[in-house]
């Protein structure tokens, strides 16, 4: 009986690399949406929503992928700031723990939105120049993001010059010795992004995106930019679903909430090195069993 340990050892080695494998697998893309069936052969630019950026893991959109079934399909990410896309507006919420010398507005927006633009309805009658700040941690009075002045006969608009891709962040209002700003209403945008990729007629094809593991892709066509058509047709991917083998997670509100083990990737290498040692004991024990069967 003893004989059959070593084949009965490969088999559960076998087996725990296989699972491990597969959860690897499964976890390599989030979400993917369909295309519509492509016309004609030729370029095609794919504009970039703000659904689709939320789900992106990158603030630089590096784990955006196009397939051809199981072929990666390359493009062009192009940025023009100059466009902006309209978000949906954050929930905002005054931090009431904010000293009497600041105006302290908590913004939450319903997904990762990478944000360029904010402007600010201020509701504050009078005269007023005021100096604030976009943070992260607001208790830290340290300013993550920009800086900029909200003042009487502007527009109260701030572009970011680095793009913030978040769910939540802060806007930390000077009032030194006036009155607290009050704030009506935030409003965001982001720049207007697309792909653009040569696509065969008669095909579908599925953008793929949600693998924080990958690294911006380098591909030929970006070289040959300044060849393309100067007319170029749009397909437009707006039914964003959770990816094959992946289980959709549930609709949430906008709340903050403390993470937890199972809302981060740490639970996946936990599981990983659990397996490793479960390994490294099995080998153990079979060794001393062969030694003793000696």
């Amino acid at each position: 009986m003893k004989t059959r340990q070593p084949a009965k050892f490969i088999q559960l080695f076998t087996f725990l690399l296989t699972i491990t494998g597969l959860s690897a697998t499964a976890q390599r893309f989030a979400w993917q949406a369909n295309l519509p069936v492509t016309p004609d052969s030729g370029f095609y630019n794919i504009p970039v929503t703000p659904a689709l950026v939320a789900k992106s893991n990158g603030a630089d959109l590096r784990d955006i992928r196009i397939y051809d079934q199981q072929k990666v399909v390359s493009y062009i990410l192009a940025c023009d700031s100059n466009q902006l896309v309209a978000l949906p507006a954050p929930v905002v919420t005054p931090v009431k723990e904010a000293p009497a010398t600041q105006t302290v507005l908590q913004l939450q927006f319903a997904a990762a939105f990478l944000i360029r633009q904010l402007q600010f309805q201020v509701n504050t009658p009078g005269y007023y120049y005021r100096i604030a700040y976009i943070t992260d941690d607001w208790r830290s009075g340290i300013a993550s993001g920009e800086r900029f002045a909200l003042a009487t006969g502007q527009a109260n608009t701030v572009k970011l010059r680095t793009p913030l891709k978040t769910t939540e962040c802060y806007i930390v209002i000077e009032n030194e010795d006036n009155q607290a700003l009050k704030i009506k209403a935030v409003y965001a945008w982001q720049a207007a992004y697309r792909l653009t990729t040569w696509l065969e007629k008669g095909k579908s094809y599925v953008i793929k995106t949600g693998s924080p593991a990958l690294s911006a892709p380098v591909y030929d066509l970006p070289y040959f930019a300044g060849k393309l058509p100067n007319r170029i047709p749009e397909l437009k991917a707006d039914n964003i679903i959770a990816a094959s083998g992946v289980i959709a997670p549930k609709p949430t509100t906008v709340t903050k909430e403390e993470p937890t083990i199972f809302k981060t990737k740490g639970w996946i290498w936990a599981g990983i090195i659990g397996i490793i040692i479960l390994i490294s004991l099995l080998t153990i024990r079979l060794l001393r069993d062969m030694r003793e069967n000696k």
